[in-house]
């Protein structure tokens, strides 16, 4: 899909952040079982949802595999991977998502995930192995329900050894999620240039202050890099935040709310959208179609509006959100 056509949105949120904003301690949910950071850096800076925050693995030559440890803290559904930021081609190396009912602790435990769908600058790799593209990459898996979890990135098996020090700005391990159908017509998408103010003086003639039009630099990299958006690099590249105010007609009550609000559970809009992403707190890629290959229909976004709800009739609801881009 190209041109920003909306179809059936879609969510991929993280559940590492999701942890920690309900009280559980990163330093209780993630720790390194394997592999060497470069000073200054640490499994945190990875799961920060920072991009621009690039961590650095000290890996150039070395075959030993990079094995951050999960605990949710409880079994938890994930179904989707995002990697942001990354030069895992550049550095040749490969990802490997595994589950466990017990801790991990090593390279090579678990049960890899099955079943990848690869999004963006992905393909199939070996033994569920994802081999990548530097800049951005997004999959998904057989969604399996577990508390432990790893992240290992190995170093491409046809080489035998990371070409370079793997460095990734942000990853989210989550799961994906889609309302029922396609939203309304109706649909609202602006790009935000609010970071140009206009003076004018008493003759009328006008003076724009620019504080920012963009967030790429012409490189698409460093302090301004743009998830998604840095393929093109200089004057072409689009101006503004971009944003999308989307409402849905007639959508059951089943995938909007939980049916107790005091045992919330179940896969609806609530709990798989606003209450991982603390309503407006935490950032995650929102995709305008969620069967697009196309990077440009995926973005880095924040929610920005509460969630609304009307009831149009019994057990069925309207609702209206708007997702803006972060940077």
């Amino acid at each position: 899909m190209t041109y920003s056509r909306i179809n059936k949105p879609v969510f991929y949120t993280d559940h590492v952040n999701w942890t920690k904003i309900h009280g559980r301690a990163k330093s209780d949910t993630l720790s390194r079982e394997s592999g060497s950071f470069n000073t200054g850096y640490d499994e945190f800076d990875m799961f920060d949802l920072q991009p621009q925050n690039v961590t650095s693995w000290d890996s150039n030559g070395s075959s030993t595999h990079l094995v951050i440890a999960i605990d949710l803290g409880a079994s938890v559904t994930c179904d989707s991977f995002a990697i942001l930021n990354h030069n895992l081609t550049s550095a040749s190396g490969e990802i490997r998502i595994a589950h466990h009912t017990s801790a991990i602790t090593g390279a090579g435990q678990g049960t890899a995930v099955t079943g990848l769908s690869y999004k963006l600058n992905s393909e199939a790799g070996i033994s569920s192995v994802a081999t990548i593209t530097n800049g951005e990459s997004l999959f998904t898996f057989t969604a399996q329900t577990k508390r432990y979890w790893a992240v290992e990135i190995e170093d491409t098996v046809a080489i035998g050894n990371f070409g370079a020090d793997v460095t990734i700005g942000a990853v989210l391990l989550g799961e994906q999620y889609s309302l029922p159908h396609s939203p309304d017509m109706n649909v609202s998408q602006s790009f935000n240039v609010s970071g140009v103010t206009i003076a004018e003086t008493e003759g009328g003639k006008r003076f724009a202050d620019n504080k920012w039009i963009k967030g790429n630099s012409s490189g698409g990299s460093g302090a301004n890099y743009i998830p998604f958006r840095a393929s093109t690099t200089g004057f072409a590249q689009m101006i503004g935040r971009q944003a999308f105010t989307l409402s849905y007609s007639y959508v059951s009550d089943t995938n909007i709310l939980p049916s107790d609000l005091s045992s919330v559970g179940g896969d609806n809009f609530a709990l798989d959208v606003f209450i991982k992403t603390g309503g407006k707190t935490l950032p995650f890629v929102f995709g305008v179609d969620s069967a697009s290959t196309t990077e440009g229909d995926y973005m880095f976004a924040r929610l920005m509006s509460d969630l609304s709800i009307s009831q149009l009739a019994y057990t069925v609801h309207n609702i209206g959100f708007t997702v803006e881009q972060e940077f």
